[in-house]
């Protein structure tokens, strides 16, 4: 069963790393996909990945720079104008640097503010008029890459941190404006994942620490946000390693224990309190892990 087929996904981001494989993935449960990113070559490639895959979507390319609203906007308006309504759009987009802070390049610090964060508000408001919001049971999607270093500040990462700090504000203030508008908006924060900003051009090499994630990790996060199953799931923060350690959980629990949230919840709070606590308001999401792992 092709979980999002017929449905249209744009993905900011989306040349190489989490936005590549999230694209790939968006592909093989049946969803067209709209791809930016300001290299066309790495755009290219991930559209001829997608094709390889055989599953007949349509895929579109546009590059576009999300700290030039004007660009987003155009690439926004050409993929409507192909492919009609969007149901979901992921901000995925981001940069980063590490420096001391004292010395931080002023430019290079303004530079990271400018995409990881103006970057998600053009993104949807570039995205805004083009999104189904037309039925309150399957709303749109407007899902942003965030990062475990809001809540744990990492030093000589003070723009990032700072960065994604503010994401979360900004989801907040958007989930509240628009709660009468069928949109639905999620973040998720995974900690280090072998991409080009976490490891530059070692990325993907085979030789990533134990403790870096790959990009498809995540993507069963992303495909439920996007899924039927997500449509009450709204202004939540998905931090990626509690629900790797409810993986680790359902794969230890007794016989019968792991077969839905609601029999894995009381063995998981029994074992596993803090996890429990953590991740309680969203048991949809561990059904689906559940069923799709």
């Amino acid at each position: 069963m092709e979980i999002l087929k017929g449905k249209t996904i744009v993905i900011t981001g989306s040349g190489r790393g989490i936005g590549k494989s999230v694209a790939l993935a968006c592909a093989k449960e049946g969803a067209n996909v709209c791809l930016t990113a300001r290299t066309l070559d790495e755009l290219n490639e991930v559209k001829d990945e997608i094709i390889k895959l055989g599953t007949k979507v349509r895929v579109l390319v546009k590059t576009a720079d999300v700290t030039k609203y004007e660009e987003i906007e155009s690439a926004f308006k050409a993929f409507y104008e192909d492919l009609g309504e969007f149901n979901g759009v992921i901000a995925n987009a981001g940069y980063s640097r590490m420096w001391d802070s004292h010395d931080f390049d002023s430019n290079k610090f303004s530079e990271i503010i400018n995409i990881n964060v103006s970057g998600v508000f053009f993104t949807f408001k570039a995205a805004f008029s083009y999104l189904k919001k037309d039925n309150k049971s399957d709303k749109a999607r407007f899902i942003i890459t965030g990062s475990a270093a809001f809540t744990n500040p990492m030093p000589r990462f003070a723009a990032y941190t700072a960065s994604k700090y503010a994401v979360v504000g900004l989801q907040n203030s958007l989930a509240l404006e628009y709660k009468k508008e069928n949109i639905n908006f999620n973040m998720i924060l995974p900690t280090m994942v072998d991409t080009r900003m976490a490891r530059g051009r070692k990325a993907g090499d085979g030789n990533k620490p134990p403790n870096v994630m790959n990009p498809q990790e995540l993507n069963q996060y992303y495909i439920f946000l996007l899924s039927d199953d997500a449509y009450r799931t709204d202004n939540a923060l998905i931090f990626i390693n509690d629900f790797e350690e409810v993986k680790k959980f359902l794969s230890e629990a007794p016989p019968g224990k792991s077969e839905s949230w609601d029999v894995f919840k009381d063995y998981l709070e029994e074992n596993a309190p803090n996890i429990y606590s953590n991740v309680k308001k969203l048991g949809k999401l561990v059904d689906f892990i559940i069923k799709t792992s």
